[in-house]
Order: structure tokens, then C-alpha cells, then sequence
């Protein structure tokens, strides 16, 4: 994880720092490192909970066993890893809006991207990651490919689903910028 700041950091300094961090120009090396840690994080962080649904999938289909090893150890990568990025990504986002002058929060893009990101929030925290913990549970306990498990990995799947599409549309606002 140290090495996302890190690299933002390099980036900067090969860029040039000119001007002050508060209403840097687009063009500017802080602008520049900010933008470069909003996207490193958001391919980490969105990047690898896409994939989760996709592995746990394929395991599934390989057996109990492979499933609830492949489960640990993306909830290992998950809390760890993916987690913060998503979420350093969104930290960026709001500094990169602060720092660059062609940005507001006024913007219809911009306030449509935070939206998004908070509707992928609450999908995440409010109903992904409660059915992920009911089915590990259950994968752990031993149920294995009990229908209770095989629904619990179904509804996974479902929220998994509707996080990619809402992350899909963050992506789309903030490349086309509908409004401005």
C-alpha cells in the first residue's frame, strides 16, 4: 500500500511541483500526483473487487474446498488491499476537485460521480459485505454446496453485480463529463 503514495510522490517530482497544492492547475505536478493516485486506486481498489465475484465463481465451480480457499484469501486481499485503494480513491477524488480550478463540486459530473460512489459504499458496506460474511460463515461451518450456501453465493454475486455496474457508471461520468 505504501507504494501507491509513493509513486504519486515520484510522479510529482518528475512533473515539477509549480505553484501551491490549493488551486493547482491542471497541468501542475500536485494535480498531476493526485490525479495519478485517483487512478491507480480506483484500478487497485475497483479493479480487484470486479475480479472477486468472477474468482470466487470459478473456484465455486471447482468445489468446496477450492471456493472457501479462494474466499480467505480474497477477503485476506479485500480488507486489506482492495479496501483502502477504493477508498484512497475517493479521498483523491475530493482533493483533486479541491486543488484544480476547472473543478467544483457544483459541477452535475462531479456531484454524479460522489453520488456514485456513495450508492457503491452503501451497496458494499450495506449489502455485499453482510452476505459475503453469511457466506463464508456458512462455507467455514462446512455447508459447502448446501442450497443455503448456494443461495448465499447467488445474492454475493447479485450485489457484486450491482457494484461493478455502478462502478462502470462512476467511470463513464467522470470520463465524459455529461454537463459540462
Amino acid at each position: 500500500m505504501a507504494s501507491v503514495p509513493l509513486a504519486a510522490i515520484l510522479t510529482g517530482m518528475v512533473l515539477g511541483f509549480s505553484g501551491s497544492l490549493v488551486a493547482a492547475s491542471f497541468n501542475s505536478g500536485w494535480y498531476q500526483a493526485v490525479l495519478v493516485v485517483h487512478l491507480v486506486s480506483a484500478v487497485v481498489g475497483f479493479g480487484g473487487s470486479a475480479l472477486g465475484a468472477v474468482v470466487l465463481r470459478r473456484a465455486w465451480a471447482d468445489g468446496p474446498d477450492a471456493a472457501a480457499a479462494v474466499r480467505r484469501a480474497f477477503e485476506l486481499a479485500s480488507n486489506r488491499l482492495t479496501d483502502m485503494a477504493a477508498y484512497l480513491a475517493g479521498v483523491a477524488g475530493v482533493v483533486a476537485v479541491l486543488i484544480d480550478d476547472r473543478w467544483t463540486f457544483r459541477q452535475d459530473w462531479v456531484t454524479t460521480a460522489f453520488i456514485l460512489y456513495f450508492v457503491w459504499l452503501g451497496i458494499a458496506h450495506g449489502g455485499l459485505r453482510p452476505t459475503s460474511a453469511k457466506l463464508a460463515e456458512a462455507m467455514d461451518t462446512g455447508a459447502g454446496l448446501s442450497g443455503e450456501a448456494q443461495r448465499l453465493r447467488r445474492r454475493t454475486e447479485l450485489w457484486s453485480m450491482a457494484s461493478n455496474l455502478v462502478i462502470v457508471a462512476a467511470i463513464a461520468v467522470m470520463v465524459t463529463k455529461p454537463g459540462l
